[in-house]
């Protein structure tokens, strides 16, 4: 158990010194990654930068030791950031967001997060990662990074932020197009053009990183703190403090329900990250150990000072590139990050708030993936329809509203594809006597005085009453005289009192006409919650087979 919960027990004896240049490799390619984006991400998130260096080296930290996937990377995420500062707003007050005021609130939002997400693991509840769907993810996705593009505008432009939706920001930036200060745009415009240049010819060089050393030269070269340029300010250098946030237990309902919004998203794509990693390299992952893990990151940032954080992909897939073995290699980073810490953080004091809006925008681009949207239009116009739906939600109604949509979306989407079985018309194949589709197969059987007919999915309420339509409307296409009504219910894995109950209307409805109802290959779970809810006693017992073809015989006989 203590290996399961631990899996650096399992990876750490065995560790082999060959691996270690790869690992020091990759942390070291990650570190150029993650510094840029935790310092930009901590502005998303409502909070000083430094505290997003803090929160990058206990998510390292923490991933390392309790996660089961070897080239994933822990850190800030800017969904994860954007999730909280939507929380923490109505908590800290608007004022507060980019002080330390706000930091309090985000700290403990990650320790609410952790343990929402240790009480899901220890309930061995990883599955509710499957819970949204990928049409709705993907909207949401797109939404959301329309929407921090959006709210990073005015620090390209040089105006003052807005308060609001994404579109109420949008329409009240537009507004303040007129008091754009030409030196911030001229430097907002020029790092998002290196970026967006770099990320297309030479997406393997640390960008971000790149940018801001040339933004922070630039800013004491040409002072540009004195031409209305803003830049970050004093940046502690040291270690962070550790202990838990200083605020009321009155907030903790609040934090408790904000911490399921930073679960919903985070785990959905630190799930994905950690299996796409599985995946390739050939090992296996175990979803209720990887909720314990974003647990324990998120609550370490916490104690920290930093903010929910989870499994980045794309901060993955440079560590992966890079030929990380395993999560030492996350913890050489750590090193690293400390070092910045106590080194460096102060040369980002001069850093202009333009520029890390630009690495900011710079990271949704690469989420904006309207081809898969175009897909969902072009394959399945359901699922194009509730993406939008998440898509919009997003940016007209706020990020927490934006959850909420998608979360009501899949679970209809869930219902409407549960309430529409397949109920189709069998028919015996003389060559190996199943019973196939008649509608996909020739050369099929007739079945005289009979009609047969499978049903592929769940009988209980959503679809119950469709159940019985579809069975008449089968019935009415018949021309000939049909005595017997046969359900091949092999497929029925779940039913409920409601399709007991329209087993009894349809058993009672066709006997009016002096038709039977027959049932065959019934599973021993679904038989019991008939024959409990008195349906069998209405069919008969008599009239329940173990195959299909005894059921026809029968009728036959």
């Amino acid at each position: 158990m203590i290996r399961r919960h631990l899996p650096i027990l399992g990876w750490l004896p065995g560790y082999r010194m060959p691996w270690l240049s790869k690992d020091a490799l990759a942390g070291l390619s990650v570190w150029a990654l993650l510094v840029p984006q935790s310092l930009a991400y901590a502005t998303i998130a409502g909070v000083p930068v430094q505290y997003g260096l803090y929160t990058a080296f206990a998510a390292l930290i923490a991933y390392a030791v309790f996660g089961t996937a070897r080239q994933v990377v822990q850190g800030p995420s800017a969904t994860v950031a954007a999730v909280s500062a939507a929380v923490i707003t109505p908590l800290a007050g608007a004022a507060a967001l980019g002080t330390s005021k706000a930091a309090p609130y985000a700290a403990a939002l990650a320790l609410a997060a952790g343990a929402v997400y240790l009480a899901l693991g220890a309930l061995r509840m990883g599955w509710v990662s499957n819970f949204l769907s990928k049409a709705v993810l993907c909207g949401f996705v797109i939404g959301f990074a329309l929407g921090i593009i959006i709210d990073q505008s005015y620090k390209l432009l040089g105006v003052d932020s807005v308060d609001g939706t994404y579109m109420e920001e949008l329409f009240g930036t537009i507004k303040e197009i007129p008091e754009t200060s030409g030196t911030t745009l001229a430097v907002g415009a020029s790092c998002l053009a290196v970026l967006l240049l770099l990320r297309h010819h030479r997406p393997r060089w640390p960008r971000a990183l790149l940018v801001m050393a040339l933004a922070i030269i630039a800013a004491g070269l040409l002072d540009l703190a004195d031409h209305g340029v803003v830049v970050t300010g004093n940046v502690p250098t040291g270690l962070f403090s550790l202990g838990r946030p200083d605020i009321g237990w009155s907030d903790t309902g609040s934090l408790l329900i904000g911490a399921l919004s930073v679960v919903f998203v985070g785990f959905s794509e630190s799930l994905a990250s950690a299996r796409m990693m599985a995946q390739k390299h050939g090992y296996d992952i175990d979803p209720n150990q990887e909720l314990i893990a974003q647990g324990a990151a998120c609550a370490a940032a916490g104690l920290v000072g930093g903010f929910a954080n989870d499994g980045s992909l794309s901060k993955s897939s440079v560590a992966d590139a890079a030929g990380q073995r395993t999560q030492m290699a996350s913890l050489i980073n750590a090193g690293f990050i400390i070092l910045t810490m106590v080194f460096l953080a102060g040369l980002f004091e001069d850093l202009p708030s333009a520029a890390l809006g630009a690495v900011v925008i710079d990271s949704m681009v690469g989420l904006l993936d309207f081809g898969e949207l175009r897909r969902y239009r072009r394959v399945n116009r359901p699922d194009w329809v509730f993406a939008m739906g998440a898509l919009l939600g997003m940016l007209f109604l706020g990020i927490i509203q934006g959850i909420l949509i998608g979360v009501v979306l899949s679970l209809l989407l869930l219902i409407a594809r549960s309430s529409t079985p397949g109920i189709r018309q069998v028919g015996r194949d003389p060559k190996s006597g199943a019973y196939l589709d008649v509608e996909r197969h020739e050369g099929l059987e007739p079945t005289p005085g009979a009609l047969v007919v499978r049903v592929d999915g769940p009988l209980f309420f959503a679809d119950a009453n469709r159940f019985r339509d579809r069975i008449k409307e089968l019935l009415a296409q018949r021309p000939d005289t049909v005595r017997a009504v046969i359900i091949d219910a092999d497929a029925i894995s779940q039913s409920d009192t409601d399709g007991a109950d329209i087993i009894v209307q349809l058993a009672q409805e066709l006997s009016v006409d002096d038709v039977s109802l027959v049932l065959a290959r019934v599973h021993a779970s679904i038989r019991d919650l008939w024959e409990r809810a008195g349906a069998l006693d209405v069919v008969g017992t008599d009239r329940v087979f173990n195959t299909v073809e005894e059921a026809v015989l029968s009728e036959r006989s």
